[in-house]
């Protein structure tokens, strides 16, 4: 085995980002970077479809997650500054796992991520992608487990770093570093995911936010739908009161990224069809006899997994942005005529024209007149989904794509001289207008005569 190099990668969110040859845990993520595994990060692209809105948003998982490693390792040193000043002991081994698990966290993600587990729990076969992701960290045949079980001469560790992915409870600090409201991942996709789409809005104060992070125990209600929904307290970040509007401007950045970025219409609609198609192709290859009707031989990845029993890990692994992309342009020439016309529209980009309710108006009462007369005056073409209705998105302060956003330990505290961790919509005027959900409800359709007609028709009742 050769000796141990500093090596080092040019991030354009956080600059030289530096695996030290005389830390074991830098090395250790530096070898997990190179298995196929973690390659694959390279092909899929971490915010999917934007680049058809803000064609500079090509940026990958691969990227992102050495990012949200090194952003860890610096939540791990705040961790040790708190603990050291509040006279409290550190857990070396649970720090290691925390920013191991914070690089590999995003493995389990399908193509095109969040549409790709749509598809799956349209067609009630759904997985989380941190289920995959557990299972590619476990799996006995793959090359991420061998360095994980080397890590620790007791063995243990690469179960540890499954486990802290898994939890839906916290039980101590170090799970904040990859599941809290201050969590590594959202620290880095909101800068880089600003920076790549070259939105404007939604700059926060890092520098002053990492300064001014506290570590202090809040209440919670335990996630397991048996338990007794008995209160417990667990240690997590909270922010001084110095950095409260530094604090606002964090929540508001996610908030406009997901409003202006995440749920931009046009996305959305790509995504749509992205899920129409998978569907279908989806329903074909359940049938060997009908899998021709895709375009697609049967050795084709997608073709693998969809097939009956074709949901393994090994097949799931074959599966990146490239790989679909691929098929996609084998399916463009489908003898199934709805296959061919979707993939030819996502390659030239001629998609369904939209209609947002909220072009009507603001008043919910009459965005809800004109959602149901949309829906009764094309329900047949609803039905047959010539045209998609889209109510799936909604923001709020706390809005996590995929995620739960209304337990204690995903809200940001600010520290209160009495109460001490005080949910910052108790404090903060600005903060408290936005947590609750604003939902958005689009149509897009196929045919664009369809859309000019339901727009004609405003104020018609069905």
């Amino acid at each position: 085995m050769s000796e141990p190099r500093t090596q080092r990668v040019r991030d354009p969110v956080h600059g030289l980002i530096v695996f030290r040859a005389d830390d074991r845990v830098d090395q250790l993520a530096w070898a997990l970077l190179d298995t196929p595994e973690f390659q694959r990060l390279r092909r899929i692209r971490q915010l999917g479809v934007s680049e058809f809105v803000f064609p500079s948003a090509t940026h990958t998982r691969f990227a992102h997650c050495i990012g949200v490693f090194h952003t860890a390792r610096t939540l791990v040193r705040i961790i040790e500054r708190e603990l050291k000043a509040a006279g409290q002991e550190i857990d070396a081994d649970r720090a290691e796992v925390a920013v191991i698990a914070a690089l590999l966290h995003d493995l389990g993600h399908g193509p095109f991520s969040h549409t790709f587990e749509g598809v799956q729990k349209s067609r009630d076969v759904a997985k989380r992608h941190e289920t995959w992701t557990a299972e590619v960290i476990r799996n006995p045949a793959g090359k991420i487990r061998p360095l994980l079980d080397a890590h620790w001469p007791s063995g243990g560790f690469c179960d540890a770093v499954a486990d802290l992915l898994e939890a839906e409870d916290p039980v101590d600090i170090y799970h904040a570093v990859v599941s809290s409201s201050f969590d590594a991942d959202r620290l880095d996709y909101l800068r880089r995911d600003r920076l790549m789409t070259g939105t404007g809005a939604g700059a926060i104060d890092f520098d002053w936010l990492m300064e001014q992070v506290r570590v202090r125990d809040i209440e919670i209600e335990a996630a397991d739908p048996g338990g007794s929904g008995d209160q417990a307290r667990i240690p997590t970040f909270c922010f001084d009161p110095k950095a409260l509007p530094a604090a606002e401007q964090f929540l508001l950045a996610r908030y406009t990224l997901h409003e202006q970025v995440y749920f931009h219409k046009t996305t959305r609609c790509i995504e749509q069809m992205i899920a129409k198609l998978l569907r279908r192709v989806a329903g074909f290859a359940i049938k060997p006899a009908t899998v021709r009707q895709t375009g697609l031989d049967k050795t084709n990845p997608l073709i693998r997994f969809f097939a009956k029993d074709g949901a393994t890990l090994e097949n799931y692994l074959m599966l990146d942005d490239v790989a679909v992309t691929e098929a996609i342009q084998h399916m463009r020439q489908a003898p199934d005529q709805a296959v061919a016309d979707l993939a030819g529209r996502l390659l030239d980009r001629r998609l369904y024209k939209s209609i947002d309710i909220g072009s009507f108006g603001y008043d919910d009462g009459l965005q809800h007149r004109e959602a149901r007369r949309i829906d009764n005056s094309f329900k047949t073409k609803l039905d047959a989904e010539q045209i998609i209705k889209d109510e799936g998105a909604s923001v709020s302060i706390y809005t996590q794509i995929g995620g739960d956003d209304e337990r204690a330990h995903k809200k940001l505290h600010i520290l209160d001289a009495k109460e001490g961790p005080v949910e910052i919509t108790k404090i903060s005027k600005i903060i408290n207008e936005l947590r609750h959900p604003k939902k958005f409800t689009r149509y897009y359709f196929e045919n664009e005569s369809d859309r000019e007609l339901a727009r004609q028709q405003k104020g018609k009742t069905a």
